[in-house]
C-alpha cells in the first residue's frame, strides 16, 4: 500500500469515526422521551457539538494531509497557498493546535482543505459551493459562532428547527468528501497506470 492509499484510508477511518459520534448523539435525541425538555435540549446541543468537531476534524485532516505532500514534485501550490497551508496550524509542533474561531474563516478553510487535498491526490475535485445546500453550511457555521460566543444563555439553545439544518448540511457535506475520496482513489490509479506504461515503454 502507497503513502496516499494510506493517507485516503485514514482519512476515511477519521470521517466514519467522527460520524458514529454524530450518530450516537441523534440516537439519543430520538430516545429521549418527548416530555423531558431539559434531556432533550442536551443531546441537541451535543449533536450540534459534534457535527462541528467532525468539520473541524477533517477539515484539519485535510489541510495536514496537503502540508505533508507541499513539496513533492507533482504537486504545484502557489507561493500565496503554501504559506496559507503551513499557517493553518504549526505542524511541526508538539504543542496543542490552537485556532480562533470565525464563522467565516471556518467556510474558507472548509474549502481550500477540499481543494488542496484534492490537489495533493491528483485530482481536480473543487467543492461545489455554488450548489444551494452550501447555504446548510453557512447556517452550520453561524449556530457555531452563536454557540461558542454566547452573549446570554439562551444562545446556547439548540432548537428542533436547527436540528434539520444539522442533518442535511452534514448529509450534503458528507456526501462531498464521498465524492471526493473517490475521485482521489481513481485520479491515483489513473496516475499509476500512466506510469506503468511510461515504464513499459522505457523497457521497449
Amino acid at each position: 500500500m502507497n503513502d496516499n492509499d494510506i493517507s485516503l484510508e485514514s482519512f476515511w477511518n477519521l470521517l466514519k469515526r467522527l460520524n458514529r459520534d454524530v450518530k450516537r448523539c441523534m440516537m439519543s435525541l430520538h430516545e429521549t422521551p418527548e416530555d423531558d425538555e431539559e434531556a432533550r435540549s442536551f443531546w441537541r446541543r451535543m449533536y450540534a457539538l459534534s457535527v462541528f468537531s467532525l468539520i473541524d476534524g477533517v477539515t484539519y485532516r485535510m489541510m495536514f494531509q496537503a502540508y505533508i505532500a507541499r513539496h513533492r514534485s507533482d504537486v504545484l501550490f502557489t507561493p500565496d497557498e503554501l504559506i496559507r497551508l503551513e499557517n493553518y496550524y504549526d505542524f511541526d509542533e508538539d504543542r496543542e493546535a490552537v485556532k480562533t474561531f470565525s464563522q467565516t474563516q471556518m467556510l474558507e478553510d472548509l474549502e481550500f482543505a477540499f481543494n488542496a487535498f484534492a490537489r495533493v491526490h491528483c485530482s481536480d475535485y473543487i467543492l461545489p459551493i455554488h450548489d444551494n445546500n452550501w447555504a446548510l453550511i453557512k447556517e452550520i457555521a453561524w449556530m457555531r459562532n452563536v454557540l461558542q460566543f454566547p452573549r446570554e444563555a439562551g444562545a446556547v439553545e439548540v432548537y428542533e428547527e436547527n436540528i434539520d439544518s444539522l442533518v442535511y448540511g452534514l448529509l450534503w457535506l458528507v456526501e462531498r468528501m464521498v465524492d471526493l475520496i473517490e475521485d482521489s482513489k481513481a485520479s491515483l490509479l489513473e496516475k499509476l497506470d500512466e506510469l506503468d506504461t511510461d515504464e513499459d515503454e522505457i523497457v521497449m
